[in-house]
């Protein structure tokens, strides 16, 4: 019986401990795995790539296709409706960091910095300046116009010929067909020239001029259309800021083909956090139901990380009447995410960065594969068993902040050894009960840098609930005390020693619990 006891002294203060850690793995494990948002899915792995760039998204025979850059070429997955892989194809083509391809069910054209190419015989068909793979056609730029490649039989039409040889060249593809946009920089502002590809001739849409503040300049621009009108999105760039740092802001515009665009101030706040979206990017536009969605990769906030707080991630939002904008988070990796591209309005794809090789991943709002990603991963236990692990080790500060506390009994009992000495021979009760009360009063009264008011807003709600510092100091001292009752008694322990077990169990139950909450 005495042997059993004994060893309680040691058994019940690890049962805690395993307890406070499981506690801190299920909350770690909970926010690794949060959703995005409460009506899309977690991340689904869909394959790896060596080279960071947008993959290309559409349908193969009816069913969601996704394909990517590898090592030694290009690989397509054909996917069912819960987005299981169904079929893979392979196409071998050299690859670096400017390669980009179209792939349609019977072709496949690629091109590099100079010039595109046939997969399948790897002649080239032309050099270009700019490539423009739609999701079921091919444009590039040569010189200074614009052809329309005819992939079954690799045969080109020009299209157009572009006025100004500075002019930048926009294309779309939509359900009502595919536009083609020229923006030329004039002493009057930003030139816009609307067409629509019609096979392979082209149809003027209309002309308009928009100018931005003299602070400002375009630096990039996104558009889409619907039935008659366009749908604008303008990001500038601030030409001198008060902080020195490069400074982003955003315009949207609805209008009739050919009306000049009432550029509005759009803003994107971040919807778990009081501030807004920082360095928005990788943006594009698109027309739904809802009306005008961007999809964007942007920094925000997330808890994935070790320690809380932006990270990049995939967003989209939706703009209503006076450009006001409703943002979703799409995303919430630890990882870098970048290259949003939609399958349709329910899924997106994006590129996780990763070191050699980066992750593809998929989100979507469909149930099926909301429930599909609710699985429990190698990865998910795995970030959550390093976040677990980092924040323990945080708990060491809680060790420093204790001096704090052991101080006084300390010297209390240094005062004793010197002053009532035959006290402490004799093992008098009231030496340990003093000394174990001067202890609770100090942590009670500098509770404040252990429990402190970032801390309690970091940690769950069974830690930090109001008056959760106190009955907690006084909780643990009843524990430690009482496991220190069960089991002393077989040690024949003195004052001192009991005192000491009793503000270490104290202790180190505060920082196990709390501790991994003070970074």
């Amino acid at each position: 019986m005495k042997s059993w006891r004994g060893k309680l002294i040691w058994l019940l203060p690890t049962i805690i401990v395993l307890v406070a850690v499981s506690l801190l793995f299920s909350h770690n494990y909970q926010k690794v795995t949060e959703p995005p948002d409460e009506n899309w899915s977690r991340a689904l792995d869909i394959g790896t790539t060596p080279v960071l760039r947008t993959p290309n998204v559409g349908l193969y025979e009816g069913k969601p296709s996704v394909s990517f850059l590898t090592e030694d070429g290009i690989q397509q997955n054909i996917y069912n409706e819960q987005y299981e892989i169904q079929e893979q194809n392979s196409y071998d083509i050299p690859v670096d960091k400017f390669t980009q391809f179209y792939i349609g069910e019977n072709k496949v054209i690629y091109a590099d910095y100079y010039s595109m190419y046939d997969q399948e015989t790897g002649d080239k068909l032309s050099d270009i300046q700019a490539f423009f793979p739609l999701e079921n056609s091919v444009f590039y730029r040569s010189e200074d116009k614009i052809f329309n490649l005819d992939v079954s039989e690799s045969t080109s039409e020009e299209l157009i010929s572009l006025d100004n040889p500075k002019a930048s060249v926009h294309m779309a593809e939509t359900n009502s067909g595919t536009y083609l946009l020229t923006d030329e920089v004039t002493s009057s502002g930003n030139l816009l020239k609307y067409y629509q590809v019609e096979k392979n001739s082209i149809n003027p849409l209309g002309e308009i001029t928009f100018s931005v503040k003299q602070s400002e300049q375009v630096n990039d621009i996104q558009f889409t259309t619907k039935e008659n009108s366009y749908q604008l999105l303008v990001t500038t760039i601030q030409k001198q800021s008060q902080s020195g740092k490069i400074q982003n802001h955003y315009y949207y515009a609805e209008a009739p083909f050919g009306e000049k665009p009432n550029l509005n101030r759009v803003n994107f706040q971040d919807p778990f956090s009081a501030n807004e979206l920082k360095e928005v990017t990788d943006l594009s536009i698109h027309n739904t139901e809802s009306g005008s969605v961007l999809l964007f990769k942007a920094n925000g906030w997330t808890e994935t990380l070790f320690r809380p707080g932006p990270q990049f991630n995939i967003y989209q939002a939706t703009i209503s009447d006076r450009s006001t904008t409703t943002v979703t988070r799409l995303s919430n990796t630890p990882s870098f995410s970048n290259f949003p591209i939609r399958i349709n309005e329910q899924t997106v794809v994006w590129v996780d960065n990763g070191g050699e090789d980066h992750n593809l991943l998929l989100a979507s709002s469909k149930p099926e594969v909301i429930e599909r990603a609710d699985k429990i991963t190698k990865e998910a236990l795995l970030l959550a068993s390093g976040k677990t692990m980092g924040m323990l080790s945080s708990g060491l500060f809680a060790l420093i902040i204790s001096i704090f506390w052991f101080l006084w009994p300390l010297l209390f009992m240094i005062f004793i050894m010197f002053s009532k000495a035959e006290a402490l021979d004799q093992d008098r009760s009231w030496v340990l009960y003093t000394g174990i009360l001067i202890y609770l009063v100090a942590a009670i009264v500098v509770r404040d840098p252990m429990f402190s008011e970032a801390l309690l807003a970091r940690a769950p709600d069974y830690l930090s609930f109001p008056g959760s510092p106190i009955l907690f100091l006084l909780g643990f001292a009843g524990i430690a005390y009482g496991i220190l009752r069960a089991g002393a008694r077989s040690k024949d322990w003195s004052n001192p020693i009991q005192l000491t077990y009793f503000i270490g169990m104290h202790v180190l139950f505060i920082a196990v619990f709390f501790g991994p909450y003070m970074m």
